[in-house]
């Protein structure tokens, strides 16, 4: 009876799942495969654009294929665009922390159609293909992604599970890695309060439109008490008012749901 009253409360003290809306999912795993939650049902199994999250394979895509290092600073144009991050020289992290659009143009034109699509094969990256404009592809539609498959190529980077050189990947890691409650992206820096114990988070956002449809995305691993986790979440909105950080919120909601007890 003690026994049965305990499993009771402890059911019930349980809190509920995390409600969302239509439009949004958040899927989550543990590298060591103790987690594998999803929020959202079939809207998790929808491809769209990648966005600028697609900057994670694509740096190392870059670095595999010789076209830039670790330490390689790529000039700025002269050309004035949309945020003042993005009108200086660039390093890998800065393009990836501050998601300078130009420089990854710039890269894919320098890697090439075919490389772009060996590489999009054996990282097994969603649609796997694009037929369009080289420096375009990730931003237009050509490209598409869900989030579950987002989830399912984090956990091949983070547990060097992808063709492509250890360090590699160790310095893309570098350039997500965020500072404790903080996401930067071209907009500046922005909360992400995440209540996981002791967590380190590398973060990725993307925010595109196609058809009329707006997607705000974050992707990434962070890691707690030990233990690594990645996941991804994207809101999808016909709002053309969508927040760039939408996908993030909608990250730290559902997350902080889930958080174990310290």
């Amino acid at each position: 009876m003690v026994l049965l009253l305990f499993l009771v409360a402890s059911v019930a003290a349980a809190p509920p799942p995390p409600v969302l809306a239509p439009g949004e999912c958040v899927v989550v795993a543990a590298l060591d495969g103790s987690l594998d939650r999803t929020f959202g049902g079939d809207e998790c199994e929808r491809r769209t654009l990648p966005a600028s999250t697609f900057k994670v394979p694509h740096a190392l895509i870059a670095l595999d294929t010789g076209v830039m290092t670790g330490k390689t600073v790529i000039k700025w144009d002269g050309v004035q665009r949309d945020y003042d991050v993005w009108n200086r020289d660039q390093t890998l992290e800065s393009a990836i922390r501050w998601s300078a659009v130009w420089v990854f143009q710039q890269i894919a034109r320098s890697v090439g159609r075919r490389r772009e699509l060996e590489h999009l094969r054996a990282f097994g990256y969603g649609s796997q293909t694009f037929t369009r404009e080289v420096d375009q592809f990730w931003l237009n539609g050509d490209l598409t992604i869900s989030p579950r498959e987002q989830v399912d190529f984090l956990q091949k980077m983070f547990t060097y599970g992808l063709p492509v050189e250890r360090r590699h990947v160790d310095a893309v890691k570098a350039a997500m890695t965020m500072k404790p409650g903080e996401l930067s992206n071209a907009t500046g820096v922005h909360p992400f309060p995440l209540a996981w114990p002791g967590a380190i988070a590398r973060l990725k956002t993307g925010n595109g439109a196609v058809s009329g449809e707006r997607v705000s995305w974050i992707v990434g691993e962070f890691d707690s008490n030990g233990r690594g986790y990645v996941f991804a979440s994207r809101v999808c909105s016909a709002r053309p008012s969508l927040e760039t950080t939408a996908g993030a919120d909608l990250a730290v909601r559902v997350l902080n749901a889930i958080t174990p007890a310290r």
